[in-house]
């Protein structure tokens, strides 16, 4: 097992600089803040959300994530407020960690449709630390490190977002960019990501819906797709599958997974566990996520929420 997390934290060390990309996260239709600052305060009152991600669960300093949203929309000002901090450990050396304010203002296009239009600002803080990796053969190992840092480093820059939504009861069209200042991404911050993402919520009968979805992210060279389809049932319970096919690498990698979730009273709970497909699968590991969250009620809202 070490070896396997030794190799994995070579590969990573190498392609760095040129493949960092953020992830994409099965259930963050619930909560979208930290990838598009024009989803804030698409709630009834304050929306909590956690969300973990867990890859190589067999192995000791395997990757993990995870995602803290808060947000809330106050009526007066036609504004939404939020908290977005997030964090990505990539194995025991390196981490980057996000935190941002964001704000968003809706305008009622017509009776049913809403555009949104956000902004978040923040900082991202990287830590790498090459130390903490082990090869077996030292010359291979050094050949590894060159053009990363000997030492351990923790480098600090300022992050902002900005996007759009368009938005009915039932339809969702959002776009996004997000670290806008950053060219490119380096051992310590991600590079500027594109986004765009759409949604609709078919009614079955008075009981069952449907709702399929479709993302792409955009990152320097790279291009990764996400196909989700989601049942709902008196949106007390819901499922569903996702497929995140690498369209930029000739579909290498072609994660495959299986959502269900729970909502009862305000509180939240979902599970997902994704399995790796393709030639690189070995390399890529299954994943499971965990979300969890709380509408906190009691104040009158006339905005009405949109997949919240």
């Amino acid at each position: 097992m070490k070896k396997i997390l030794a190799l994995i934290g070579l590969v990573m060390m190498c392609l760095t600089a040129s493949a960092q990309q953020d992830l994409l996260l099965s259930q963050q239709f619930f909560s979208r803040i930290n990838k598009n600052p024009a989803g804030t305060g698409n709630v009834t009152d304050l929306d909590l959300f956690l969300l973990g991600r867990y890859q190589y669960i067999e192995i000791k300093d395997a990757p993990k994530s995870g995602v803290l949203n808060a947000q809330t929309f106050i009526d007066k000002w036609s504004s939404g407020f939020g908290l977005s901090v997030s964090f990505d450990k990539i194995g025991p050396g390196r981490s980057t960690t996000n935190a941002k304010l964001a704000y968003a203002y809706t305008v009622g296009l017509t009776d049913e449709l809403i555009l949104s239009l956000g902004l978040s600002a923040g900082i991202q803080s990287g830590y790498f630390d090459p130390s903490k990796y082990k090869w077996d053969d030292e010359d291979e190992w050094q050949r590894g490190l060159d053009g990363v840092p000997a030492t351990a480093e923790n480098k600090i820059s300022p992050d902002f977002d900005f996007g759009f939504e368009l938005t009915t009861p039932r339809f969702l069209l959002g776009a996004s960019a997000t670290h806008i200042t950053q060219n490119q991404s380096t051992t310590f911050i991600s590079g500027r990501h594109f986004y765009v993402y759409t949604r609709y919520l078919f009614s079955l009968s008075e009981s069952f819906e449907l709702a399929p979805a479709l993302v792409w992210m955009h990152k320097s060279k790279v291009d990764v797709a996400e196909l989700q389809l989601m049942a709902f049932y008196e949106r007390f319970l819901w499922g569903g599958l996702t497929y995140s096919p690498d369209i930029h690498d000739k579909f290498k990698t072609n994660p495959v997974a299986a959502t269900l979730g729970i909502e009862y009273r305000g509180f939240r709970i979902g599970y997902t566990f994704g399995w790796a497909f393709g030639a690189t699968s070995k390399l890529s590991g299954n994943a499971q996520e965990l979300m969890l969250s709380y509408s906190i009620s009691g104040r009158n809202k006339t905005k009405e929420p949109v997949f919240e």
